[in-house]
């Protein structure tokens, strides 16, 4: 009997640490965007007409900060912040599955074409913090961060994203 007790008290004990060091890994940076939190990002081809989202409508999304390097390491290691192009799409009522191809275009006028295959097989941030940190005019209002990737792809100062 106290030995039956004591395994459900380590068990108990194994679960609760566990949650604890789960729960410290997950969340996101509280990222300071007042700066450019009201910037926003044209959406084509997710309805019949261009939609927009500020940065601060992705913020309040459900966010994640993942710690990433490109594939090129021209960037190095970076903690970006956050939301994931699947749920972007959710809030029209879409999937990456329903996206045969999209664009990514930045303030710079340097786009990004993916394919859907692409877009399939890799998680896509649109970030809005970098380590920790509010992203700096090179990159504001928002920066494409494709984990494992090529950094060519993280286009920097997107405001236009197509949807095909």
């Amino acid at each position: 009997m106290k030995a039956k007790r004591a395994v459900v008290l380590a068990i108990g004990i194994i679960i609760a640490l566990l949650s604890c060091l789960c729960m410290a890994g997950c969340g996101t940076d509280d990222i300071d965007i007042s700066g450019y939190g009201e910037e926003k990002i044209v959406l084509s081809g997710l309805q019949k007409e261009d939609v927009e989202v500020t940065i601060r409508e992705l913020a309040a999304m459900d966010c994640k900060t993942v710690k990433t390097h490109s594939t090129s390491d021209k960037i190095g290691e970076v903690r970006a912040t956050g939301v994931e192009l699947g749920t972007l799409l959710e809030q029209y009522g879409l999937s990456k599955e329903d996206i045969s191809s999209l664009r990514f275009y930045g303030i710079d006028e340097y786009d990004v074409p993916l394919t859907g295959e692409y877009i399939m097989e890799h998680d896509i941030y649109l970030a809005f913090g970098i380590n920790g940190e509010p992203l700096d005019k090179e990159s504001a209002p928002c920066r494409v961060i494709i984990p494992e990737s090529d950094s060519a792809y993280w286009i920097r100062m997107v405001n236009r994203i197509e949807f095909n």
